[in-house]
């Protein structure tokens, strides 16, 4: 029997084929790369929690951020331009004003200026002539009213009736409504002290009347000369005397 001769080998180019070379030598293999020859590494598993972990200590960082802002913008609330105006406190402090005349002001206030009566159908004026403050009674009023407890004064004159009438009034202010009371009722005409001048010259009438107002007393003076007529004398001084009398009830002597 004749041995069979064996088949040459195949020439080269056929059969099995080499290993790919390694273009870059020395690089590890990455995930999409295996090794020559061997199977495919296994899959490592993938572990959340680091991303978890790291999520939540972002939000914290954020939420304590957001915390320290908001206490600063309260402490230092003036100091945000968005911030709105607190509530305001405040304290009223007395003020000094037209109806709470310090002494010396009320020959401004009542009679400086002509003096325009209107009640009802009566209608009166009178000319301006002077007026004047008394920072103290003494110069304005005998020693006896001011023993009555008489503070300060002022006074006012004006003239109707083309000259021939003259209308002075005088307020002396008291410590209490009690004292100005009870000078008003006790008043006499020697406890006055009037200014050279404030009584008309020539005069062939004259009356005066003293009425309590508050704290004070208002004496009404009316001198006048020939043909004026007595019924005008007791208009000017019943209205006028009135008028101060009732704007003094008003004012914070």
């Amino acid at each position: 029997m004749t041995t069979p001769t064996p088949p040459p080998p195949p020439p080269d180019g056929y059969g099995a084929m080499p290993p790919a070379p390694d273009l870059q030598p020395g690089r590890p293999p990455n995930e999409n790369s295996y090794g020559a020859g061997g199977p495919p590494p296994p899959e490592k598993p993938h572990n959340p929690w680091p991303i978890v972990i790291g999520l939540g200590a972002i939000a914290v960082v954020l939420v304590l951020g957001v915390i320290i802002t908001a206490a600063l913008v309260l402490l230092r609330g003036e100091e945000d331009p968005t911030a709105k105006p607190g509530p305001l406190t405040v304290t009223a402090t007395p003020s000094t004003s037209a109806t709470a005349p310090a002494p010396g002001g009320l020959a401004a206030d009542l009679f400086e200026g002509d003096w325009r009566f209107k009640l009802g159908d009566v209608s009166m004026n009178a000319t301006y002539v002077a007026a004047q403050d008394y920072p103290d009674c003494g110069p304005i009023a005998s020693a006896a009213l001011e023993k009555k407890g008489c503070r300060y004064a002022a006074m006012g004159i004006h003239d109707a009736e083309g000259g021939k009438l003259r209308m002075l009034r005088v307020i002396y202010v008291f410590d209490s409504e009690a004292e100005a009371t009870a000078a008003a009722e006790s008043v006499k005409e020697t406890d006055f002290d009037l200014p050279t001048g404030s009584l008309i010259a020539d005069d062939v009438i004259g009356k005066w009347v003293a009425k309590d107002s508050s704290k004070a007393v208002v004496v009404g003076f009316v001198t006048a000369q020939k043909g004026v007529p007595e019924t005008t004398v007791d208009d000017y001084l019943h209205y006028g005397t009135a008028d101060i009398a009732g704007a003094l009830i008003f004012m914070d002597l």
